[in-house]
């Protein structure tokens, strides 16, 4: 949710933008502020596997991420805003992701107990992987015999 800010954002230098992700990664546990795992910040440049989030509405520092996590984030975001909030403010995109993991925990406990017409079991997928296999190894076994009966 968004909140009102009381005071203007304090505007850093870039110089200072690693001395204040370390300072946040350590209020946050030593850990991602999104995955919860540790972020290991012995790779430097573009390498490295850590970013400082910001909100691009406000510029507001989040907090430290892995570069993964950081770009999954944005990724939801846009994704959510542009295709089911039907608008790129925060407090929509927001809405939009609570209501759907309202849906799929109702979904989870309700169920309808019917299945998609497409969908395939693994039981399914697996005699598909056997049957393609088989016929895959029977057209070799027949190229090679025609092989074979064309040296003749």
């Amino acid at each position: 949710m968004v909140l009102c800010m009381s005071k203007p954002l304090q505007k850093i230098a870039r110089s200072q933008l690693r001395s204040i992700m370390i300072m946040l990664y350590q209020r946050q546990g030593c850990k991602c502020a999104i995955c919860g795992k540790p972020i290991d910040f012995s790779v430097t440049g573009y390498k490295a596997n850590y970013a400082v989030d910001h909100d691009h509405e406000t510029g507001e520092i989040r907090g430290t991420l892995h570069k993964s996590c950081n770009s999954a984030e944005g990724k939801v975001a846009n994704a959510a805003g542009r295709w089911g909030a039907k608008s790129t403010k925060q407090y929509d995109i927001e809405e939009f992701i609570r209501n759907l993991v309202k849906y799929w925990d109702k979904a989870a406990s309700t169920g309808t107990g019917m299945m998609y017409p497409d969908h395939k079991t693994p039981e399914q997928l697996k005699e598909a992987a056997n049957a393609k296999r088989r016929k895959e190894y029977a057209k070799k076994k027949a190229a090679e015999q025609m092989k074979r009966n064309a040296n003749k």
